[in-house]
């Protein structure tokens, strides 16, 4: 049986004990968001001294001897509950992302041609106090001068700079972890759980998969950042597979979809970009909503699915949504690989 276990944590995630008293809440994992999610959590008075501006809280599952943590979450204004001899809370939780999110440059920032991507990407993360970073260090540096204005959030620097060197923008593990990591295409990933169905499959009979044909397009068009001297970086994506229903084969004719002011460092990247972003445009085409099990999962992760049709087909978890209760299962969504 599942059970949850919630640690109170001060604002280096150090422990500082046991959080008693939690009676229920809620946990949303985004991956599309930049804010990677958010929670709730309901929770009676313990005498608990909970400094509500400084302290995190720690959520781990435990499923018999197995257990994993799900989120280390900052609180929000917590909402009061007052009975003839009770006091409970009824706080918000938000996920680490809110830290440099929420903090901004104070002055115009710029970057110059060379500056190295990564490196500057850690150090304005770590001045946002943040020092729980885990990273896979390149080379990469700007081969354009960047400027942001002055109230710019440190976190979009940071994702712009990310997508300049071809990596994912920022996101934060289940342990608190911030993960600073090149991009991976979903076809070179692990597949990082197979759900199949039998008398021993985690996931429910039931599931929907929602498409939508017309808004898929078969041409992307990244367009660089350029100056008075350089032209602009132009990387391009097409479908031309016969195979594909969407491709310029099957249509006869080119649905583009143009994005401009890419940051990128190079035209392997800038091609890259435009071949995610092509991917990333398709999944309208094919998403699946499915109930499982609580299982580590991270955002972004290929699983494996073969329902009772016995169609095996490859998704990434776009979605999780789940409950801190004993029977709680993850309503998801995941987006197929076509």
């Amino acid at each position: 049986m599942i059970r949850w276990a919630f640690e109170l944590l001060d604002s280096q995630d150090r422990p500082l004990g046991a959080l008693d008293g939690v009676t229920g809440g809620s946990a949303e994992i985004v991956a599309q968001n930049v804010l990677g999610g958010s929670g709730s959590l309901e929770l009676d008075e313990r005498g608990a001294a909970i400094d509500w501006m400084q302290h995190r809280v720690r959520a781990t599952c435990i499923d018999g001897a197995t257990s994993w943590p799900v989120g280390v979450y900052l609180f929000a204004s917590p909402g009061e509950q007052h009975g003839a001899f009770t006091l409970s809370y009824n706080v918000g939780l938000l996920t680490k992302m809110n830290v440099p999110s929420e903090d901004t440059v104070e002055a115009r920032y710029s970057l110059a041609v060379g500056t190295p991507i990564i490196p500057t990407v850690v150090a304005l993360l770590t001045s946002t106090g943040e020092t729980r970073i885990a990273v896979t260090e390149s080379a990469s540096t700007l081969t354009a001068s960047l400027t942001w204005e002055a109230g710019t959030s440190k976190l979009t620097i940071i994702n712009d700079l990310l997508q300049a060197a071809g990596y994912w923008s920022l996101w934060c593990d289940g342990s608190g972890m911030f993960r600073v990591e090149p991009y991976a295409d979903p076809a070179s990933r692990p597949v990082s759980f197979d759900f199949e169905h039998g008398e021993r499959s985690l996931h429910m009979p039931d599931w929907d998969r929602e498409q939508d044909h017309s808004s898929v397009p078969n041409r992307v068009i990244a367009v660089g950042q350029g100056d008075d001297k350089t032209a602009p970086l132009v990387g391009i994506a097409t479908n031309e597979d016969p195979n594909s229903p969407y491709s310029f084969q099957a249509r006869g004719r080119w649905i583009t979809l143009t994005i401009e002011g890419v940051e990128a460092e190079s035209q392997s990247i800038i091609d890259q970009f435009a071949t995610r972003k092509l991917r990333d445009a398709m999944s309208p085409v094919s998403r699946l909503t499915v109930t499982h099990a609580l299982m580590p999962l991270d955002p972004n992760a290929l699983v494996a699915f073969t329902p009772e049709d016995g169609q095996r087909r490859l998704a990434t978890v776009q979605r999780m949504s789940m409950q801190f209760a004993f029977d709680s299962d993850i309503s998801a969504e995941w987006r197929q690989v076509l």
